[in-house]
């Protein structure tokens, strides 16, 4: 699913422009400098060139090598990593205990995907923001 923009915008700014985005869409919708999409393997690649990262992987199991690499990446760059907040998980503890700074999101995520209701589809989960090298406090009164 793709990031909101109320909440891809302010995370734009914060990070003064994204340099990548390594799990996105074939048409680049953060509008990174660069980009990985399938069937490129982003977390595989190289980030080095990037000042700059945003990551919302794919949720599930598969998440949790995408943290790893936020983590690891985070100590050589700016890093804002978006995951469900499932607190009770190893891997979250692992990437609240390594971030810098992190950020709860008060409703759930709306993907601007319409329903048959006319209604947005939404997450079925709370998400948190995570920061590595970078504050995501200043988005608390951002966005919607």
């Amino acid at each position: 699913m793709l990031t909101p923009s109320y909440v891809l915008e302010p995370i734009r700014d914060l990070l003064s422009g994204i340099d990548l985005d390594p799990c996105t869409e074939p048409d680049n919708p953060t509008r990174a400098n660069t980009f990985y999409s399938l069937p490129e393997d982003g977390c595989s690649s190289t980030w080095t060139h990037a000042k700059t990262v945003f990551c919302n992987p794919p949720y599930g199991v598969a998440k949790d090598r995408w943290v790893l690499k936020c983590i690891k990446e985070g100590k050589q760059r700016k890093v804002v990593l978006i995951i469900p907040s499932h607190t009770e998980t190893r891997i979250f503890q692992k990437a609240l205990k390594a971030c810098d700074s992190v950020m709860f999101v008060r409703a759930r995520l709306r993907f601007g995907v319409v329903r048959e209701n006319g209604r947005q589809e939404a997450a079925s989960h709370g998400s948190a923001i995570f920061g590595f090298g970078v504050d995501v406090a200043g988005l608390a009164n951002k966005g919607e």
